[in-house]
């Protein structure tokens, strides 16, 4: 829950393009989400990522094969555990990336240190800066990847189908029954989001009402007795696990303190794996359909060790 609390962030959503540059017919441009020109004299660069997010939507974007370095928290797809590492946060190994002598570094700004990213630009670096807090970013963040990667094709095809089933799941969970949530993303302190992050987006897709979606902070540090009195018909966990048997024994254990919260009562706590819910990539639909179909269990009165049993890989 830690990771996934840090990679919590905010997204600038805004125009984009790829221009050759006017001084000269060699270098190609393409408009960062920071709203930077980001100028590169090839259309295959190697490039170093340095968030797991990032990683991830280079992939998505078809640039995997430009992808020559990962920082340490990489872990996904399975042939990013094969690439060298050039440390992670805090402790990015600049030496390291410089000796590489990449093309490109892509750093995620809500992520990354400021420190760091501004270091490897002094030394004339070219950094990318992607930063993904809602589903428009997810779409955008693919699409410039793959522009500034030479990949258009690929990542144009990615962030259509991503698009597509992101329709799909809002036409048939969005205007249920409304199901009120609370999204527990650390426990001590406890923590939640609030409004301004894509898991509020999950929940809105799925017909629910985040209880603290009213709060501006990203994420929120908050009381137990004003959780109480939010009342939340679905608690929703994040576990690295998923939604297991042994997830939810964990939570009842833990919630079970209160046991007047109508979550705790009717037994309808959830995990949901914080992978797939934590980084804002096109995996988060995997994570979507999961919370989609435990609210939908809760609306249809399915008992929680019905639901289980449906969720098994023999169901």
């Amino acid at each position: 829950m830690l990771v996934m609390a840090m990679a919590l962030a905010s997204v600038v959503a805004s125009p984009f393009s790829i221009a050759r540059a006017s001084e000269s017919d060699s270098l190609y441009c393409v408009v960062d989400m920071s709203d930077r020109s980001v100028c590169l004299n090839t259309r295959s660069p190697g490039i170093i990522s340095l968030s797991p997010g990032t990683t991830e939507l280079l992939f998505a974007a078809g640039a995997g094969d430009r992808v020559i370095a990962v920082d340490q928290h990489s872990d996904f797809p399975e042939a990013v555990k094969k690439l060298p590492n050039v440390g992670g946060y805090p402790n990015v190994n600049v030496e390291a990336i410089v000796a590489m002598k990449p093309d490109l570094v892509v750093v995620w700004t809500g992520g990354n240190s400021p420190k760091v990213i501004d270091q490897l630009e002094s030394l004339g670096i070219s950094t990318f800066h992607i930063d993904v807090v809602d589903f428009t970013g997810i779409e955008q963040a693919i699409r410039r990847l793959g522009q500034v990667a030479g990949t258009e094709k690929a990542a144009n095809r990615v962030a259509e189908d991503f698009t597509t089933r992101l329709k799909t799941l809002q036409s048939h969970y969005s205007q249920r029954e409304p199901v009120s949530v609370f999204f527990e993303i650390w426990r001590s302190p406890l923590m939640t989001v609030g409004n301004g992050l894509v898991i509020n987006d999950v929940i809105l897709l799925c017909g629910g009402r985040n209880i603290y979606g009213d709060v501006s902070e990203r994420i929120s540090r908050i009381g137990i007795e004003f959780l109480i009195t939010r009342d939340p018909q679905v608690i929703i966990g994040s576990d690295p696990r998923g939604d297991t048997l042994q997830t939810r024994k964990e939570l009842m254990n833990y919630w079970g303190q209160w046991q007047n919260l109508q979550a705790v009562k009717r037994q309808q706590l959830f995990s949901v794996s914080s992978d797939l819910i934590a980084r804002p990539t096109p995996r988060i639909l995997a994570g979507a359909e999961m919370i989609c179909q435990q609210l939908q269990a809760v609306r249809s009165g399915t008992s929680h060790p019905e639901y289980a049993a449906s969720q098994s890989p023999t169901s």
